[in-house]
């Protein structure tokens, strides 16, 4: 039975999220994105049933930040994505946090993000607290919210929260290489502070102010550990400027947070095989194992994969595997192994 894990949640008091500058064009939003309740007023409902919301979607609108009221036809709390109540033909909403929604139940409320997969709408939430119903049509701007479940409270000033340091990682190590096909990669390797999930996006400008270049890489970071952002770009970014954002996101893991060891690996003419043991009982579907290699001191590539593909006997606490990885032309003298739940 697959497992939800607690994610580590900020308290703030406005909309939840920090923004702070830093020098070279880069700002950070590094906040929570969950099932929250908030006090609302004067917005009203954009969309009165689950119906008319997926006709919207099905027709390319951008429904990103509008107000939906539906009824719960199921509720399912084990989904892969979280907690996952059904509306409608193919709506999902989800949400890392149980949302205190029962099958039946009369919900409103924003869309935050929209995701489609598998011919199904998936869309990340927040809940509006209950209004009387004569005033039910009369609803948003977010004066407060509530998070409940806090494990940790965060101190500091939004101004001290940038990209390159923030509550939840600090970047210890930025690297850039061109790939075997010519691409220019951006490693920006991070030490983490807190446990949760990420994504960052770098978008890239030429001198003369024109956008050259867009890339986005969302990453799950474990207290203590290491990670990596990888961007990549086919534009020449040698004398680019850089605006980077970062946010925190409801990635929802299954599985233990440490399940994967690297017990041994060798390499064999341009195949590297590495032994993998499992040291938990739960792993989840999109458990991965992130690589950089280095020459020296410099990141000369990456690697990633999902255990389920490239280790698919790994299926309990004490089971091994062989993971072979192919590293043609890669000239590297070592490497470093990631865990990502």
């Amino acid at each position: 039975m697959m497992r939800k894990r607690k994610l580590i949640t900020i308290i703030i008091a406005a909309l939840c999220l920090m923004c702070g500058c830093s020098n070279g064009n880069s700002r950070v939003e590094v906040g929570h994105t969950s099932t929250k309740e908030e006090t609302v007023a004067e917005q009203k409902v954009d969309f009165d049933d689950a119906e008319s919301f997926e006709t919207a979607l099905n027709a390319g609108e951008n429904l990103e930040g509008k107000v939906v009221r539906f009824v719960a036809s199921e509720v399912h709390p084990q989904s892969i994505k979280g907690y996952n109540v059904w509306a409608g033909e193919h709506l999902n909403f989800v949400s890392a946090r149980n949302p205190d929604i029962k099958q039946g139940d009369t919900v409103t409320v924003v869309a935050k993000t929209i995701e489609s997969g598998m011919g199904s709408w998936f869309i990340y939430y927040d809940k509006i607290s209950s209004v009387p119903a004569e005033n039910a049509t009369e609803l948003t701007t977010c004066l407060k919210s509530e998070v409940s479940e806090t494990t940790e409270v965060i101190t500091e000033e939004p101004a001290n929260d940038t990209y390159e340091s923030n509550s939840y990682y600090d970047v210890v190590e930025t690297n850039v290489f061109k790939n075997s096909i010519g691409s220019t990669e951006i490693i920006d390797k991070v030490l983490a502070k807190q446990t949760g999930g990420l994504e960052a996006t770098m978008i890239v400008y030429s001198p003369d102010g024109k956008v050259i270049g867009k890339y986005s890489d969302d990453i799950f970071v474990t207290e203590g550990k290491y990670n990596y952002f990888r961007y990549s770009f086919d534009a020449d970014v040698s004398n680019a400027k850089f605006d980077k954002t970062v946010r925190t996101t409801s990635s929802i893991f299954d599985g233990d947070i440490n399940a994967v060891e690297m017990v041994d690996y060798n390499q064999s003419e341009d195949d590297l095989y590495i032994t993998f043991k499992q040291v938990a009982d739960d792993l989840g579907p999109f458990a991965k194992f992130k690589l950089l290699f280095y020459k020296g001191d410099k990141i000369v590539y990456t690697e990633d994969g999902y255990f389920s593909v490239y280790a698919e006997n790994l299926t309990g606490k004490d089971t091994t595997d062989v993971a072979s990885i192919w590293v043609f032309g890669t000239d590297y003298d070592r490497f470093e192994y990631i865990f990502e739940p």
